[in-house]
């Protein structure tokens, strides 16, 4: 088993209303103005983090200037949620053996970790493990990484950061119904989660472990989610099916983990999974035989933050370690699905 210690959020600086983006949005797009009112409503989100201001995200232009900002506002988010992480365990950037990160709103070679690590001063020994092209499912993707190491580092350290500035990829010029779509639901956040080997001095501290994983890959899906990379930027490629590879593949995909885990689906009582937006929360809902209430963190995280890729399963389970979700020994399940397309599915147990 492995143990979660701590999740922690950090947002950028310029919150707005999503009355103030949609109204922002309409001046500019005035023939879209009611499409945009629609999305508004229906994706259920009231407020976004964004890194810069609404009139610099429309003065957006090239991709090396949409990185260039990327590059400034991530790392010194990353920083704070690693920081409040730090300070909430105990914990020092010295005893961390393996350092995974997650992005897919904007890159760097040498990768965001090994800049973090320089201006924080690792150990020279961490090991790294930089994430890129899982969007959505980077944050249990992670998760279920750092399990993998912390199986064979009963002792381990693993510091998981995931930073996703979603309003750097919008595209003034791409008046889609995909692009409506991702301006009226991506928000800007990071977040950082502290996980140890449950022979570690602090393994019994922990709120939650994992018990397994799994991956699914379905096959001849490529054209569900991902970027569209042009020389203005990421392109949003977003397909209205991703609902129903839930309702077709989650179920089944749910019953192979848990037969292999030799849990029952009826011992699952809790969720800590990514809001990816109401219809896909909807479908999971209903995959998974729960009810809108045993989703709650994930519906809370997307009204007050909006989608915030590979961060937003982090926050909710902050959220969910906040507020004490579930009882000792329960069984929960976190899941996420992402460019591929491919989900992960984690059963985690309350401790």
């Amino acid at each position: 088993m492995s143990k979660v210690l701590s999740s922690k959020t950090a947002f950028p600086k310029y919150n707005y209303s999503q009355n103030q983006i949609i109204d922002f949005l309409s001046t500019l797009w005035p023939k879209k103005k009611n499409l945009l009112a629609k999305f508004s409503k229906n994706v259920c989100v009231d407020n976004r983090s964004l890194c810069i201001t609404v009139e610099e995200v429309m003065k957006l232009d090239s991709f090396a200037m949409r990185n260039d900002i990327w590059k400034r506002e991530a790392v010194p988010l990353v920083e704070k949620s690693i920081e409040l992480v730090l300070e909430e365990t105990g914990i020092s950037v010295e005893e961390i053996d393996q350092f995974i990160t997650t992005s897919v709103t904007g890159f760097c070679i040498p990768s965001l970790d090994t800049v973090i690590m320089n201006k924080m001063k690792f150990n020279h020994r961490t090991k790294r493990l930089p994430l890129f092209g899982f969007g959505c499912l980077g944050g249990v993707a992670s998760l279920n990484r750092a399990h993998d190491y912390l199986k064979l580092n009963k002792k381990g350290v693993v510091l998981i950061s995931a930073v996703e500035l979603c309003s750097l990829t919008f595209q003034i010029q791409d008046e889609s119904i995909e692009n409506l779509i991702g301006t009226s639901l991506f928000g800007d956040g990071a977040a950082s989660v502290i996980m140890v080997g449950e022979e570690h001095s602090l393994a019994k501290k922990s709120a939650y472990e994992i018990v397994d994983y799994d991956a699914f890959f379905y096959e001849n899906s490529a054209d569900t989610m991902g970027w569209d990379v042009k020389d203005s930027g990421f392109k949003l490629v977003l397909n209205k099916n991703v609902s129903e590879l839930v309702n077709n593949n989650i179920p089944k995909n749910l019953m192979e983990l848990l037969n292999k885990g030799k849990v029952n689906k009826e011992e699952i009582k809790f969720s800590v999974s990514h809001p990816g937006g109401p219809k896909v929360l909807e479908a999971m809902q209903d995959s998974l035989d729960m009810e809108k209430k045993d989703f709650s963190n994930s519906w809370k995280s997307l009204r007050e933050h909006g989608n915030m890729s590979s961060v937003s399963v982090l926050n909710v389970l902050e959220q969910s370690m906040d507020e004490n979700l579930g009882e000792e020994g329960d069984y929960g399940v976190m899941a996420a699905m992402g460019p591929g397309f491919n989900s992960e599915i984690t059963i985690i147990k309350k401790m």
